[in-house]
């Protein structure tokens, strides 16, 4: 049985990469298991299964979504079982393990964000990994200061279960020279470089169907699409003249338009657009509509007005989960070109 447990520094990029590289394991035909040992409850509801309803989906696993992510504690208890009581809480980890992980060749373990920023999530990747005999890889944001010394007390501390970090949401233009620049640097502080991951927008894009429900809508056309990713979004232009050549600007993009615009509507639908935002509770037009359905675009009626809808969505795409096909697919072929698969696969004895 091998562990592979990834925590990460920030709150993003961590169930992304779980999900990935479980994937790319059982493409070469292993039985992986994925495991939630521990949520905290501030950014998750007691309930809140998404992260685990979608890997169970993805890797096909028996096992339900409340096993895979068994519980949620907030950080003051999590901080008290880890330093007051941890024998209690070990043992609970290792009994819920136990039911995961077995008939599996490889169990995914997804730790807490906050790795080498937050003592409550640096000291529970330390006891998880240590309970589970886990091998650790670092989720790193990339930035321009980024250095080995920001988790220089993470690899001491774990040692020989490092094998290595992954950076992520690099440029686009500067991967290349992170990619040489960041693997020197961190492989003479002894840490390995797994990958140097770009940041791609279509993965932290929301879908047509996530976007609607942020906005209490009603999906009026083209519902068979509502799980394509918006990756941009344009407040509708004010003049006529200008609305193909402005809503050309962006491509991927929901636009939102004033739902008594139709003239905008049309306008936005003659160029790259995922979905139409109505506001003021207006339906389209037989005009909108016919258009809509030819393009194959989801328009999407809302109750708001247009500035509060796009303060809407801008708070769903903070908050947009790693639980899309769509993504999934283009993360795969990131990983296929950016992560070094083989030596993280040699290095778990795989």
């Amino acid at each position: 049985m091998v562990n592979l447990l990834i925590a990460s520094k920030e709150s993003y990029g961590k169930t992304a990469l779980c999900a990935g590289i479980a994937k790319k394991l059982v493409n070469q035909g292993k039985k992986v298991g994925y495991f939630l040992p521990v949520r905290l409850s501030e950014f998750s509801a007691l309930n809140d299964y998404k992260d685990a309803t979608f890997v169970k989906g993805i890797l096909e696993l028996e096992e339900s979504p409340e096993l895979i992510s068994p519980v949620s504690l907030s950080s003051s208890e999590l901080w008290k079982s880890l330093t007051e009581t941890t024998g209690d809480f070990i043992q609970q980890v290792k009994k819920n393990y136990a039911r995961i992980s077995r008939g599996k060749d490889v169990v995914v373990i997804e730790g807490l964000s906050g790795l080498a920023m937050d003592n409550v999530a640096t000291l529970a990747c330390y006891r998880i990994a240590e309970a589970l005999d886990a091998r650790v890889v670092a989720v790193l944001p990339y930035a321009a200061t980024l250095s080995p010394s920001e988790v220089g007390r993470v690899a001491e501390e774990l040692r020989q279960k490092l094998l290595g970090v992954v950076i992520n949401f690099v440029p686009e233009f500067k991967i290349e020279a992170a990619r040489q620049n960041l693997a020197d640097s961190f492989q003479k502080a002894g840490i390995k470089v797994l990958g140097v991951l770009p940041e791609t927008r279509s993965l932290l894009g929301i879908s047509v169907k996530e976007l609607a429900a942020a906005l209490n809508g009603d999906i009026v056309t083209c519902p068979e699409n509502a799980d394509e990713l918006v990756e941009n979004i344009m407040l509708g232009a004010m003049t006529l003249d200008s609305g193909i050549d402005y809503f050309s600007r962006k491509k991927d993009k929901a636009a939102i338009i004033r739902g008594e615009r139709p003239d905008m509507q049309l306008a936005a639908l003659q160029t790259p657009t995922k979905c139409l935002v109505l506001t003021n509770a207006t339906k389209p037009i037989a005009n909108v509509v016919a258009e809509a359905e030819n393009k194959k675009v989801p328009v999407v009626v809302v109750p708001n007005d247009a500035s509060s809808a796009l303060a809407n969505i801008e708070q769903a795409l903070v908050h947009s989960a790693f639980n899309s096909p769509t993504k999934l697919k283009k993360l795969e072929e990131l990983l296929d070109k950016y992560l070094d698969f083989k030596s993280l696969s040699a290095a778990l004895g795989l």
